[in-house]
């Protein structure tokens, strides 16, 4: 059944007006014209909380804020996340949910952590003394130069991505104000 055209604030007001004097639901019906459901749902209230349409969400409003606030925190990836805070959605939601928010990045790792000046030094006094190093038995003369290489195509390759936020570095409570509103 189609929808009669809307009722006028005087039409509500007549039926209100109607029904604070006495009259049954049945009586306002006839007099004003209009369906008695439309007629209760002036009396009674029209607006109720609907069924959003489609399947439930994934992960609660809860989950994404704490999913953000880790992913902003540490160094994981969308299954280290799943995993770290046993969420029971896919990986590919989490990554949609973290692709979705402006403020973090999805970034490549870097392969070893920066050196520090120490760190060079040590490693150019260890290359110096494998240089002229005497021993028969950490000779160069033991080394076999090839040009062959050993290729693992099965493996790893070396391309480890993380979530991070834009700025290198920031107290906890900059992620939690931009956790907030996501």
């Amino acid at each position: 059944m189609g929808l009669g055209p809307a009722l006028s604030d005087e039409e509500e007001g007549r039926i209100k007006g109607l029904y604070e004097a006495g009259c049954s639901e049945r009586e306002i019906e006839r007099r004003v014209g209009r369906s008695r459901g439309a007629i209760s749902r002036v009396l009674f209230g029209s607006e109720r909380e609907r069924k959003k349409p489609g399947p439930a969400a994934a992960l609660t409003d809860r989950e994404v804020r704490l999913l953000l606030r880790t992913a902003a925190k540490g160094d994981y990836s969308a299954r280290q996340l799943k995993s770290e805070l046993c969420l029971s959605a896919s990986v590919r939601t989490i990554q949609r949910v973290l692709a979705g928010v402006d403020w973090l990045v999805y970034t490549k790792m870097n392969n070893s952590l920066p050196l520090s000046a120490e760190d060079k030094v040590a490693r150019e006094e260890w290359a110096w003394a494998r240089i002229f190093n005497t021993d028969a038995a950490g000779s160069w003369d033991a080394i076999i130069f090839s040009d062959e290489k050993k290729w693992n195509l099965d493996g790893p390759d070396g391309f480890q991505t993380y979530w991070r936020t834009f700025a290198s570095r920031f107290d906890g409570r900059s992620v939690d104000r931009l956790v907030a509103d996501p």
